[in-house]
């Protein structure tokens, strides 16, 4: 059975496909969606009771009030302290566009040909300030493989994402919370080869549900200091080549 950990997030876009789209994302990361399909929108869901959300994900162009005009009615009612907001965009925009936004408020800002991984990754920074899910080790997306054992049977799996503390694994055979899994894997221009023990925390699927991420959250609970140490340097290295 998943942990209850889901934040409630207003995702406001114009295209019903990329809301479906990145609903599905959110939804299997266990948070809870909810619509907008234009700036008019936002501002009325927001003055309804903008404290029933967590999170706005923000297009910046939408018809009737584009994204702009939702982060200064925000600014100026004093929500863009109360309300983080990740603002996407179809395009990369000059850093002109990106500076405004920020000025405006905004956490965050991605486009919307960022891979799943990497979204949930801003969608944490966002939510948590880059604690992800209470948890006091960064995370950050990626995309590896990894060999894990359980019962004495071997599958391959990928790593999306990883912390010093544990990892997400993709893969059509997942467990169920409290196996105990054996991890073998190389980090990303690396050929030293980590070994882990882990549990498994929790589970995007269940009862035979499909989640677009299918896969399991492993709490490393065996890893020795040099191995741990090569994976606090790799989480180094992506965090300052996102964060650019």
């Amino acid at each position: 059975m998943r942990v209850k950990m889901g934040k409630n997030i207003l995702l406001a876009d114009d295209s019903e496909f990329f809301r479906i789209k990145v609903s599905q994302i959110l939804k299997g990361a266990g948070h809870r969606v909810e619509f907008a399909g234009n700036g008019e929108e936002v501002i009325e869901r927001l003055e309804e009771g903008a404290e029933r959300f967590d999170l706005l994900i923000l297009d910046l162009q939408m018809p009737e009030v584009d994204g702009f005009g939702v982060l200064r009615w925000m600014k100026q009612h004093g929500l863009t302290q109360r309300l983080p907001v990740l603002v996407i965009t179809g395009a990369y925009e000059s850093s002109e566009v990106i500076e405004e936004v920020r000025d405006l408020g905004a956490a965050g800002y991605i486009t919307k040909g960022v891979s799943p991984s990497h979204l949930l990754y801003r969608v944490n920074k966002a939510l948590y300030g880059g604690i992800d899910f209470g948890r006091k080790s960064t995370r950050v997306p990626t995309n590896f493989p990894v060999d894990y054992t359980c019962n004495g049977v071997t599958r391959t799996g990928f790593v999306l994402n990883i912390s010093e503390t544990g990892a997400f694994i993709y893969t059509g055979e997942t467990l169920q919370p409290g196996d105990m899994v054996s991890l073998r894997f190389s980090l990303p221009g690396t050929r030293k080869i980590i070994e882990a023990e882990g549990k498994v925390i929790w589970v995007n699927r269940v009862s035979g549900e499909e989640a677009v991420l299918n896969g399991m959250g492993i709490h490393f609970t065996t890893i020795s200091p040099d191995d741990r140490a090569a994976i606090a340097s790799f989480i180094e290295g992506e965090e300052e080549r996102l964060n650019r």
